[in-house]
């Protein structure tokens, strides 16, 4: 009986043996079919360069809005073996609204062969219609807006030196037009009185400081990030405002696992002088504050905080939980935890390339005004 197995076992691992070495050397299998490419697995592990991504989306400052972003993913070491520098990005976004809206935005973040230096910056038109409530923290209800048109271009450049360990000393400058500033005739209007209430030029030059040990610019699941900046707005740089702008960015990222991570941000924008109205910091966009309507507040000064919870639900999708606190008001002196605004919400990231680390954000959130935002972008939050 012994035997009798070990000729069996024998047997059994010879046609084993065969059969393999059989599909090994057969080239007659059928090849993989061409749409097997498209499958979601053989999609996330692609490397791409390109993602052109249409884009669809309703809100009550723009009706539906229809558009194409096109996205560009690159290292400037991607030949260099052994390379460190992390990968850079680039989008042109393109959006038409049935409100006649046209927004064109250039962005791109490029990190140089070995992150010697850091480039980021923006650039772009709008043809705009926006609600307005008021300015500073107590405005009039949700329904109770003034509608405003306008036209403006705009850019914001940044240029970093890396001086040791990823800290990053650089420049800023600062460019915007907003021209053809209209408002519907009303009894009253809450752009009377305001700077730059039919026309503004604004242009700021200023120093910059950047410690970024995040682990992936645009994805970051371990590290910290710090940014502080001071822009000098003058008449004397081509501009018809003369103010100071400061800026303070932090945040920090705690791993939970392979793909899960905890996440906090600070915020800040502080202004002195004399700030035209379409330039005051706005409370609410798809980064900070999500769930309120773009510019639903605004003053002077603006601080947020927020935290998120990332981890993944499907090899292929992640989900999050998120939640802020902000403020705007004339002065800091004027900020009080009782006018504190809430926002919250939850979303869903899907794994567009596992290579690059890309995810495609589906956020929802609501606010504590009423307000509620839907979210569509490249990339997390923060």
């Amino acid at each position: 009986f012994i035997l009798l197995q070990q000729r069996f076992i024998l047997v059994v691992s010879l046609a084993i043996t065969a059969l393999y070495t059989s599909a090994q050397a057969d080239t007659t299998l059928p090849p993989k079919k061409w749409w097997h490419k498209f499958r979601p697995d053989s999609l996330v592990n692609k490397n791409w360069s390109f993602l052109p991504i249409p884009t669809l989306s309703s809100s009550p400052e723009t009706g539906l809005k229809a558009g194409i972003a096109i996205n560009y993913f690159f290292n400037t070491d991607q030949k260099k073996a052994g390379s460190t520098t992390r990968d850079s990005y680039a989008y042109l976004d393109l959006q038409y609204s049935t409100r006649n809206q046209l927004f064109t935005e250039l962005y791109a973040q490029t990190f140089t062969s070995g992150e010697r230096y850091f480039l980021r910056g923006r650039i772009g038109y709008a043809d705009n219609y926006e609600r307005l409530w008021g300015f500073g923290n107590n405005t009039v209800n949700n329904k109770a807006f003034e509608g405003v048109t306008y036209q403006r271009i705009y850019s914001n450049i940044n240029a970093y030196k890396q001086v040791k360990n990823k800290f990053f000393v650089g420049i800023r400058g600062n460019v915007s037009i907003t021209n053809n500033i209209q408002t519907p005739a009303k009894d009253t209007n809450f752009l009377t009185a305001q700077a730059g209430q039919k026309q503004s030029t604004v242009t700021g030059l200023g120093p910059t400081v950047l410690w970024d040990h995040r682990n992936h610019p645009l994805s970051p699941r371990s590290g910290w990030y710090t940014e502080l900046g001071v822009t000098f707005h003058n008449k004397a740089l081509g501009g018809n405002f003369n103010y100071t702008e400061w800026l303070i960015d932090a945040r920090k990222y705690y791993p939970l696992g392979e793909f899960s991570c905890l996440a906090f941000q600070v915020f800040a924008q502080l202004n002195n002088g004399n700030v035209p109205w379409r330039e005051l910091p706005r409370m609410g966009n798809p980064t900070i504050m999500r769930g309120y309507f773009n510019g639903r507040f605004r003053d002077n000064n603006y601080v947020a905080a927020q935290t998120e919870v990332r981890f993944p639900v499907h090899r292929l999708a992640n989900l999050a939980f998120f939640g802020s606190i902000g403020q705007v008001n004339r002065t800091l002196e004027a900020m009080s935890l009782s006018d504190l605004r809430i926002a919250g919400g939850t979303g869903l990231r899907f794994i567009a390339n596992r290579k690059k680390n890309i995810t495609l954000r589906f956020d929802y959130a609501i606010t504590t005004d009423a307000n509620s935002g839907f979210y569509i972008k490249i990339g997390e939050a923060f």
